[in-house]
């Protein structure tokens, strides 16, 4: 193993470590996903595969779960420890300890308290707003000398520190001044390494702010099957090294085939995302990711790395060592090297690849073959007529080499041409009669050349075809067959035996009682989970309902909401903020129950819902009665039209319904206007059926984005006025909407606000379970056909046959149709599941794993607490174990 080198240093194309040109390969290790005995054990595996560094993200959520306290020396938050073992392992570390870290976790790594309605929130996140200020610059003087003292200049592994995290995603008012504040509050704890700071979509100056002495990064997610892939990546290489700065790709795909294309493209640092997967035993997952406003995502946090959540290796793992020995060999003559379209060198039968020119002559060429299908090639080294004939192999991007001279390596003559991979080099030793020696790896039909120089005669020419070895008294170039992939999965998990509670009301009344009652104010607006203090767990609230009620309207509740109106259950619905209603039958008072569980806090800023917008909160959100519905969707203004003739407002505005200004030019914006009321108390505008986000203004103020996800917006009370509403909005040929309601609505009386904590609610199922008599529990045989689950009614499960060695853990598989499982073992909650819908994101949506350390060495109980989503009930359809190892 390379010894850990102590400078790194960036200059235009290069990345060189203690003076050294080279290339890095960079495994994220995320210890806040990883039980800390086994954090040796990932760094470990991740040394074994050729990375030379990990990429390190610091979860300040994690580290300061209650304000001004925050823990960086516990057993599973011990940032110095984490270090040390990466030292010991001679890794470097990229360091990302925030603010922001996204990571599709609860927040995106904020403090729950940043977030909602929460005392402790700021106005605006990744600003300079100075309160959220304030906290990042409490979290950066705890965690920023813990790095500064881990820097590969003072003897540690620390190389890289990153401060934020993707910022061009995010509409930040004034980057400069908010990433030149970090790099100030992170230079003055002493850290000397590079800073730097990733585009998440190619936005240099959005994502670092043009901040002096911050270095941009580019983060890249392709498909693995681009064909323009290679011109983007050669793309960004040359636009960093114009600013004397190396392509570091500091997220990107698992795919070794795809990280060798950015090797080829000029990268000298990749460092694909997740390789090392993890699981969400500590932290909250997000909630709304990657497109689908209904997404949760799993705390199984698996993108199919090289390494399983639990540590197995995969094949790709394979795949790592194979590069990592490439990159080894060829050294700083690979990573001094300019890169190339693949078309500009002699390489005929593919265009997609690349190449890199090496200094001295010669290249280092990589088709890619991106269909799946053996692709006949010709390389034409110089001086060669006809050729050498290659098959590229379904689903590769090898490293070939064509008319490379020798003289590095310490002999006469080139390296012509090898349809293998150069894994070694042993340059002759002076003064003895030892040759070079060039190893490769290949297939059947691997061809490596070379030309050797002779004294006073002609050239030798020495060539090896296929596995073997041939030789000379000049050079010898073995070729090894390559190593065929090895199956690093688990046999298929077995069936769990299971037990049910036989008496299910005991496990319903107590979860009914359970938590902390809030006390109410007369008139106040309904606090939301931060506010009351609730980081993870469920919010209830009671209502009672006017006679004159004809709906009631629930707004902005997350993240899994149910309703129960008059002892009817009416199912849980992710609804990320948007609203939920139900019709209330005239003339007689009704009774809701709002109950909100928290799955995690938005990780990122999405308009499309409310609580899809990082910062917001979560709970029960507003519940208002609908006292009367009228429809205006007619009869409103055409006060500015996009036609070519417009000159500004109109004069005489035409009537249109909302939405039908017919015009030839669609997509221009059309400006609409009402007034509406007399609104003598709050009313609500809701947009029926609306297809195309607009944008709202009252009374001449401040637009407002209404969505079709959220297609309503609260108005204040006028009085006795009108409040004079703008919509903007393009032309839309299809039709913008069904109809446009103005709704009388009044708040809902709340009787009683209750929290449980998550932690609250594993300790007393583990309780109720340790209490309950053998013969309260029913037998369920393993080869049962489901258990029918109440809406309501929670079932309680206990797991037989899962016992487990100090050396081992529990990987369960979880199958049922619209049923949210909770895992527990140890007293605490190990893992949420939602079965059926809603849509979740991640790893499997049942994939459980139990780390061996949360029950002991002698295992112990694991509980499943099974409840129905829908109204109408759920099934549970069992569970499958396999035995894991460290």
């Amino acid at each position: 193993m390379t010894p850990r080198p102590t400078t790194l240093e960036l200059g235009a194309g290069r990345l060189l470590l203690d003076g050294t040109p080279s290339v890095l390969l960079c495994s994220s290790v995320f210890p806040f996903r990883i039980p800390s005995e086994q954090w040796d054990h990932r760094l470990q595996l991740v040394q074994e595969s050729g990375y030379r560094m990990v990429d390190l993200y610091v979860h300040w959520g994690f580290h300061e779960q209650v304000p001004g306290t925050i823990d960086l020396s516990s057993p599973e938050r011990d940032l110095a420890r984490f270090l040390e073992l990466a030292a010991a392992r001679d890794l470097l570390v990229m360091a990302r300890p925030g603010p922001y870290i996204c990571s599709e976790t609860d927040g995106g790594g904020l403090p729950w308290w940043l977030h909602g309605d929460a005392a402790t929130a700021p106005a605006a996140l990744r600003t300079t707003d100075p309160a959220y200020l304030e906290a990042v610059d409490r979290w950066f003087d705890a965690v920023m000398p813990i790095l500064a003292a881990a820097q590969i200049v003072r003897g540690g592994p620390v190389a890289l520190v990153q401060i934020e995290n993707e910022l061009d995603f995010f509409d930040c008012p004034d980057p400069e001044d908010y990433m030149a504040h970090l790099v100030e509050r992170t230079r003055a704890h002493g850290i000397e390494v590079p800073i730097i700071a990733c585009a998440g979509q190619g936005d240099l100056a959005g994502a670092s702010g043009d901040a002096e002495h911050v270095v941009p990064t580019v983060n890249l997610y392709p498909s693995d099957t681009s064909r323009s892939f290679d011109a983007e990546a050669r793309h960004y290489a040359a636009e960093l090294a114009s600013r004397n700065l190396p392509l570091m790709v500091t997220e990107t795909n698992r795919m070794h085939r795809t990280l060798r294309r950015e090797i080829l493209a000029g990268a000298r640092l990749v460092a694909p995302y997740l390789q090392t997967s993890g699981f969400d035993h500590l932290v909250l997952p997000s909630a709304g990711n990657w497109g689908d406003p209904g997404n949760l995502m799993t705390h199984d946090y698996d993108f199919d790395g090289y390494l399983t959540p639990d540590g197995r290796r995969r094949p790709e793992y394979d795949e790592a060592v194979a590069l990592g020995a490439t990159l080894a060999a060829w050294g700083d003559r690979l990573a001094t090297a300019l890169p190339v379209p693949l078309d500009s060198v002699a390489v005929d039968g593919i265009a997609t690849g690349g190449a890199l020119a090496l200094d001295g002559g010669g290249f280092v060429v990589g088709p890619a073959e991106l269909d799946d299908l053996a692709t006949a090639v010709l390389l034409r080294p110089s001086g060669s007529t006809a050729g050498i004939a290659a098959v590229l192999a379904p689903g590769t991007c090898p490293f070939w080499a064509l008319d490379v001279p020798l003289e590095p390596w310490g002999a006469e003559g080139t390296l012509t041409a090898a349809t293998a991979e150069l894994i070694g080099v042993r340059p002759p030793i002076a003064g003895t009669s030892d040759s070079l020696v060039l190893t490769f790896e290949g297939g059947v039909d691997a061809h490596v050349a070379l030309e050797l120089a002779a004294d006073g005669g002609e050239p030798e020419h020495l060539v090896q075809t296929g596995p073997g070895e041939a030789r000379s008294q000049s050079a010898r170039i073995p070729v090894r067959l390559i190593v065929q992939e090895r199956a690093y999965s688990l046999a298929d998990p077995e069936p769990v035996l299971a037990r049910v509670a036989a008496h299910r009301l005991p496990v319903h009344d107590a979860l009914a009682e359970l938590g902390t009652v809030h006390p109410l104010e007369e008139g106040a607006a309904l606090p939301g989970a931060e506010r009351l203090g609730l980081a993870d767990g469920r919010v209830r609230a009671e209502f009672e309902l006017s006679a004159e009620a004809t709906e009631v309207l629930v707004l902005e509740a997350a993240d899994l909401v149910r309703l129960e109106l008059d002892g009817t259950d009416h199912g849980v619905s992710v609804t990320h903020g948007a609203p939920r209603s139900l019709p209330l039958a005239p003339g007689t008072g009704h009774a809701l129950r709002v109950d909100a569980e928290i799955w995690g806090r938005a990780n990122f800023d999405d308009a499309r819902r409310p609580a899809l917008h990082l910062g917001a909160g979560r709970g029960t959100g507003q519940v208002l009665q609908v006292l009367r519905t009228e429809d205006v969707s007619d009869a409103w203004e055409v006060r500015r039209i996009p036609d070519r003739r417009s000159r500004g407002d109109l004069a005489a505005p035409p009537l249109r319904e909302l939405g039908g200004w017919s015009s030839a030019r669609p997509g221009r914006d059309t400006l609409y206007g009402r007034a509406l009321g007399p609104v003598t108390s709050s009313a609500v505008l809701r947009l029926v059926g609306l297809t195309h986000p607009v944008h709202v203004a009252l009374d001449g103020g401040e637009e407002t984005l209404v969505v079709p996800d959220a297609p309503v917006l609260v108005l204040p009370g006028a009085g006795s006025g009108a409040v004079d509403v703008t919509v903007r909005t393009p032309h839309v040929p299809g039709g913008l909407l069904e109809r446009v309601e103005l709704l009388t609505v009044v708040p809902a009386r709340c009787t009683r606000l209750r929290t449980l904590a998550e932690a609250d609610l594993a300790a007393e199922l583990t309780a109720v379970a340790a209490a309950s008599a053998e013969e309260a529990w029913t037998a369920v045989p393993a080869a049962f056909d489901g258990l029918r689950v109440g809406a309501g009614r929670p079932v309680l499960l206990r797991l037989e046959g899962a016992d487990r060695t100090s050396d081992q853990g529990l990987l369960l598989e979880l199958a049922g149709q619209d049923v949210e499982v909770t895992v527990l073992a140890g007293g605490r909650r190990v893992s949420r599941h939602v079965l059926g819908e809603p849509v979740v994101g991640g790893g499997p949506a049942g994939r459980s794993w139990v780390p061996a350390s949360w029950c002991g060495p002698e295992g112990g109980e694991v509980l499943l607490l099974v409840e129905a989503i829908e109204g109408a009930g759920g099934i549970f359809e069992g569970a499958r174990r396999a035995a894991t190892s460290r």
